[in-house]
């Protein structure tokens, strides 16, 4: 039902954007035909990128995903100013404010309008692929409230890469150097390391990349919702343990010189997954521990657990604006820094994402965090 909803939200959505062009252009069959080719092939593009996904040759798949999430992109904005455009109109309908110029010229400035329009949405689209291009490293200070141990380390949080034939092994490079860059003593990969498929990344053998990651205490990773999407999960954990990445699957490991605990839960989507209470029974309550999770859903629980730090991902703050106005409605915590009783909370938007390589209104980050504990 929800994929039924959404789908017909979404192919209204598309209706009323090419319905709004058509109506636009001058009644010229030659352009109408070229606009309307335009159109359902980005159309097409979307749906056969979202069907076929990685099982093409990459080429295609690389093609397909930048065309058809581009267009997905520009069709919600597009859809947003054509209704505003609408407010406008019925605004005028009401209280008849219109100039004498649009009312005698109203063909061409329906067309100046679309014009505009498709000019306002490509620098848009221009500027939030610059800041995707353009990952930060967002700092954050923390220490711990229980007693301290006079310890500080270095962590660095990455979540939601998302490998795959779109974000490959050139984006992963990057990636790994600016996590090296920091010199970290731990890091921590929050899930959706993968985005479907295990294929791309054999191919591109990114498991060199990824084992190029230096830290002084190790790379941990857990799972998140995506690693269960293709099919072959267990192949994908295998894979990125091949990099000498440890997977904590519902799993707990005491880290850096036994100083930390860090407890990894299988992603939420795993209706089977062991509960928190019993990844902590019979932890030493005087070291400090940090939760990996990768959805930041019912954050009381990690609370109730006596746990010092949860870190998370997935909810990318809603990878481009109307989405993180949409994130901040469905989560807690969509994104960034919160503190409940004695347990901090971060919530990463992670430094690659899902579909179109926008980043509008919110940004692709690493987290530089030092912890005190």
């Amino acid at each position: 039902m929800f994929f039924i909803v959404v789908l017909s939200v979404f192919m209204g959505v598309t209706t009323y954007v090419f319905v709004r062009g058509w109506q636009a252009f001058p009644p010229n069959l030659c352009i109408r035909i070229i606009y309307s080719l335009i159109f359902v092939l980005s159309f097409a593009s979307f749906f056969a990128r979202m069907y076929y996904g990685d099982k093409i040759p990459e080429r295609i798949s690389v093609l397909l995903s930048a065309v058809g999430f581009t267009w997905l992109v520009a069709v919600i904005y597009l859809s947003l100013y054509a209704f505003s455009i609408d407010l406008i109109r019925l605004a005028n309908h009401l209280f008849h404010f219109y100039p004498d110029f649009i009312k005698s010229n109203y063909q061409v400035v329906k067309l100046s309008l679309a014009i505009l329009g498709a000019v306002l949405v490509s620098i848009t689209l221009v500027y939030g692929n610059f800041k995707f291009n353009n990952p930060k490293v967002s700092k954050l200070d923390i220490t711990l409230d229980k007693p301290l141990q006079n310890k500080e380390i270095k962590i660095v949080l990455a979540s939601d890469i998302h490998l795959n034939s779109y974000i490959n092994r050139e984006n992963l490079e990057q990636y790994v150097a600016m996590i090296n860059g920091q010199n970290p003593d731990l890091v921590l990969l929050a899930g959706d390391i993968v985005d479907r498929n295990i294929e791309p990344l054999v191919k591109e053998h990114m498991s060199e990349v990824l084992s190029s990651i230096h830290s002084k205490y190790g790379v941990y990773a857990i799972t998140g919702n995506h690693e269960f999407y293709g099919g072959d999960k267990e192949k994908i954990y295998d894979y990125i343990k091949s990099a000498g990445i440890t997977f904590l699957r519902d799993s707990t490991v005491l880290a850096a010189d036994s100083s930390l605990y860090i407890i990894g839960r299988d992603d939420r989507i795993n209706s089977k997954r062991a509960p928190l209470s019993d990844l902590v029974k019979g932890l030493n309550k005087g070291i400090s521990k940090i939760l990996l999770d990768h959805q930041p859903i019912n954050l009381e629980e990690a609370r109730q657990n006596g746990i010092d730090l949860q870190l998370s991902g997935h909810t990318h703050n809603g990878q481009f604006w109307p989405g993180n106005l949409i994130v901040s409605w469905i989560f807690e915590l969509p994104y960034g820094y919160k503190k409940m009783g004695n347990t901090h909370y971060y919530v990463s938007s992670g430094i690659g994402l899902w579909g179109p390589k926008y980043r509008i209104g919110t940004e692709s980050e690493i987290l530089l965090l030092n912890l005190k504990y």
